[in-house]
This record gives C-alpha cells, structure tokens and sequence, in this order.
C-alpha cells in the first residue's frame, strides 16, 4: 500500500509579501504619475502638493522603495528609483547649482566684485532683527532688501553705521530697503516697498523689495480643507503679484529694475508668471551651492530671490547663513550692462 503524497504547505509570509509589493508598486506608480502631473501642469487645485520642494516627493518614493526591496521584488524596486531620479531631475530647482558648488568657494564672495558697475544687492528676511540686518555689513553691500523689517529708528541707525553719512532709507510696512545712496521714494503698500537708487551719478535704478503673504503650513493632505487652503493661497499671491506688475508697469521704462524679497512659495511655481518677462531669476543662470534659504539652520525651500531685468548680468549669487533671523540671505552680485544707465 503506498503513502499518500505529503499536501504543499502554504507560505502566509509570502503571500503577505506578494500583497504588500502588489499594493506598495500600485501606490508608487500612481503618486509617481500624480505627483508628475501636479508639477509639470501645476494647477491651482494641487497646490498643496507643488507647495513642497521635489526632493520631499523623491524621498518618499524611496521610502517606498525601500519596502519593495524588503519584499524581494528588486527589479520593481529598481524601476521605481529610476522614476523617481528621473522626477528628481526634472522637476529641482536649479541642480546646477549645486555642480557649480564643488569648484567655487562661497568665502571668496565675501570680497566686493570689481566690475565697475557692479551692484552687491542682498536680500534678507531679518525677522524684524536689526541685528540680523547689522550682520550683512561683512559682506559690503550696496543695496540690503529686508522684509518682515525692524523699525526705521532702527533702520537709520544701523545704516548710518554700515553704509555711511549718504545712505538712503525707504522703511516699509513688511519691506525696506537700504542703500549706500539716496533713494527717491516711488510706491509701497502693505507687501512692497519700491524706490529709484542713485547707485551713481547719473545711473538710477529701480528696487523693490516685497514679501508676499506667507503659506498656512499645512500637512494634512488628507483633509479637503487643506487643499482648499492652499489654492486659495495660491490665488491671493498671485493677485499680489499682479498688482506690483501693474505698479512697475506706470514706472519709467527706461531704468534698470530689481525686484528681491521673501516670495514665500516654491520657486518654479506658475506666480511668477504675472511679473514682468524680462524679469528673471538670477539664482538660476548664476547660483552657487546650497541656494534654499528656509529654515536658517536646516534649509530645505528656496523662498528668497533676487531678480533683475536684462540690463543687468548676474554675476554670481549664493545663500548664506544669517544671524537672528530663520531665513538665510540671498547674495546677489549684479553687473549693470555698459549703456544700460
């Protein structure tokens, strides 16, 4: 008489390994594609989810990742790393930036440029701390854009030390700006402040200095509510936006412009579509290193910018870290083109 042959014994860790892959490769493709299609269209809807920086995104991809390799499904582990490089890739801001990093030294910019009509403009929330703003002087700046402001007391009396006898001073409601020369007052309201510098004789420019409102620093994604927060944040900054271009667009036409401050957004968000076309990022052609400037000690959102027109050649650009303050400053060098005065 033969034995019977011995039943198959089922594995339950590995049917739970084949559910949990199943589901972890089902979640990543689909955030892979709904992530990508939120920052490539970037509608208003979704700004919850473009308001965070593409690395945040990229991490938790590999997280995801991670899980696949634990479930030993190494080729699906694999192609989800690619995908998510490749999101990485397309969608970070300013990568190059970070290549230029390896070969210049940010100490070397502590020296003023030598061009002859070069312009250290520097842009900085200070957290209303004069100290935060006295703290710029080893840099040797020309122009200082400063939001969230200390007072215009304090103001004058840090310029009057840093920039000398003839500084100029336009004290704002949220945004100042300091010059190492007089400063015609042209507009302001409760987010800009905008002036005409006479950085020589004969050579005016236009400055604005601004922070748009902040965002509500939310991380609920699963609340509506949320969503629903940030898109209508997203409509009130560009309004506010709209409303400065309106503003330069009744200026003289003929004077150089830079336009610097805390943004509050992520900077390749579909806003700064509503400024002027000729106004362009300077980090992006020019910036060196680590250019996030949100938290001071644990930078993470490239907030602050210096822009300018195309009548200045930006030189090099760089974030540094502040003292009183949790934003880092943004150091710009600008070259104003011959001719363009």
């Amino acid at each position: 008489m033969t034995e019977p042959e011995p039943q198959p014994v089922s594995n339950p860790e590995s049917r739970l390994d084949r559910f949990v892959a199943c589901i972890t490769t089902a979640i990543t493709l689909l955030l892979w594609i709904g992530v990508s299609a939120c920052y490539q269209w970037q509608p208003d809807a979704c700004a919850a989810v473009t308001v965070y920086p593409s690395w945040c995104w990229f991490v938790g991809g590999l997280c995801l990742a991670l899980i696949l390799l634990r479930t030993k499904r190494q080729r699906i582990a694999l192609t989800s790393i690619g995908l998510w490089f490749l999101f990485l890739v397309v969608f970070a801001d300013t990568p190059l930036s970070l290549w230029r990093g390896l070969w210049q030294s940010s100490a070397a910019a502590e020296s003023h440029p030598t061009e002859e009509n070069a312009l250290r403009v520097i842009s900085l929330n200070a957290h209303s701390s004069s100290r935060a703003v006295a703290a710029l002087d080893r840099w040797q700046p020309d122009l200082i854009l400063i939001q969230e402001t200390p007072g215009a007391g304090t103001l004058r009396e840090v310029g009057q030390i840093m920039l000398g006898e003839n500084f100029g001073l336009l004290a704002g409601v949220d945004a100042s700006i300091l010059s190492r020369t007089p400063i015609e007052p042209l507009a302001s309201s409760v987010n800009y402040t905008i002036g005409k510098v006479s950085v020589k004789p004969g050579q005016e420019v236009i400055v604005v200095s601004l922070r748009l409102t902040p965002p509500p620093f939310r991380a609920d994604l699963w609340n509506p509510e949320c969503w629903r927060a940030y898109r209508d944040q997203r409509i009130h900054q560009r309004d506010e936006l709209q409303q400065l271009s309106r503003r330069l667009s009744e200026l003289p036409t003929d004077l150089p412009v830079i336009v610097g401050g805390d943004f509050n957004v992520n900077p390749r968000d579909p806003i700064f579509n509503e400024l002027p076309t000729n106004l362009r990022d300077a980090f992006t052609t020019t910036g060196v290193g680590w250019g996030n400037t949100i938290t001071n000690e644990a930078p993470f959102l490239r907030i602050d910018q210096v822009r300018c027109d195309h009548r200045f050649q930006p030189l090099r650009v760089i974030a540094e870290l502040s003292e009183d303050t949790d934003h880092r400053s943004v150091i710009a060098d600008l070259l104003l083109e011959p001719g363009e005065e």
